[in-house]
């Protein structure tokens, strides 16, 4: 059995979710970017979910973002089952679209570590050195805080003028709620420092390569069947907090393993017939599935 998921009302998030095989069905384009956006905007809005910052890459997307109602699968459950609906009858194909693999999610402890990622999403194109800057990258992305996009229901998939889905749907990228409390003018500045420094990292990279960037048309006309040529590591760790802090990440650790221990207990009363077991907070599945009882919010 998996470990259990521990999802706290209000905490933050660094999501990622790859394409099968790392084909590049996600590559940038017209469609695929209102396919995306879409998708994103209704699954968004219908979990309550905040968005800080997002990319769509060719094979994979990735996202800040905060849960407050501790709905996160539901969000990612409608996300993916719609973005592989609509992209599968835009390919004319029917086969399994996202990995096997779950979903990453990793929890943001601190506003340090939540600057980071937005930065690493905003610059995840020229890391993987496809566009010198992110402002170049064609798929969808957020360049800054704050944007607001609206996106149209796609001509694929959706049936249209029907009573459940919107014909358009906004999305409004929110500051992150553990920044909240600083100065705007302090957060636009502290992560223009940090993509400036991604950026200049990865075109040194490529140059030391002795490679160039792709560019915006390349990334545009690759085959869809196309796959990651990069190697990838079998068995790889799969985190589920990211603390810079050492002495904050300890204290993360902790709490996850603790949380594990009680669920496991609560878990073992359960099935044994005892349906008076209080799982602890943070507890997803039994909740919502199975009614079960659970610690209230500290």
């Amino acid at each position: 059995m998996s470990a259990p998921r521990r999802l706290i009302a209000g905490a933050t998030y660094f999501v990622t979710r790859r394409c099968t095989q790392r084909q590049m069905m996600l590559r940038p384009s017209m469609e695929t970017n209102q396919v995306f956006m879409y998708c994103l905007a209704v699954a968004a809005e219908r979990a309550g979910i905040e968005l800080h910052a997002f990319v769509v890459m060719s094979n994979h997307w990735h996202a800040v973002l905060t849960d407050p109602e501790a709905r996160l699968p539901q969000f990612l459950q409608l996300l993916h089952r719609l973005v592989a609906s609509c992209m599968n009858a835009f390919l004319g194909r029917t086969e399994n679209f996202w990995s096997a693999e779950h979903a990453s999610v990793i929890a943001l402890e601190s506003a340090e570590d939540v600057l980071d990622k937005i930065a690493y999403v905003i610059t995840n194109p020229t890391a993987a050195g496809l566009v010198r800057s992110p402002e170049e990258w064609p798929g969808a992305i957020t360049t800054r805080l704050g944007e607001r996009h609206v996106a149209t229901m796609p001509e694929v998939y959706f049936r249209r003028h029907g009573a459940r889905l919107p014909e358009r749907a906004r999305i409004d990228c929110t500051v992150p709620p553990v920044l909240r409390e600083q100065d705007a003018e302090t957060i636009d500045r502290r992560l223009r420092i940090l993509v400036a420094r991604n950026v200049r990292q990865a075109r040194s990279k490529v140059r030391a390569s002795g490679r160039t960037f792709l560019g915006a048309d390349g990334a545009r006309t690759m085959s869809p069947w196309q796959r990651a040529a990069t190697a990838e590591p079998l068995r790889r760790r799969r985190p589920t907090v990211a603390v810079s802090d050492p002495h904050d990440r300890k204290a993360a650790l902790a709490r996850l393993r603790a949380f594990r221990s009680m669920y496991r207990i609560a878990l073992s009363r359960w099935r044994s017939g005892d349906r008076t077991a209080r799982f602890p907070e943070g507890t997803y599945m039994m909740r919502v599935f199975h009614g079960a009882c659970c610690d209230p919010a500290s």
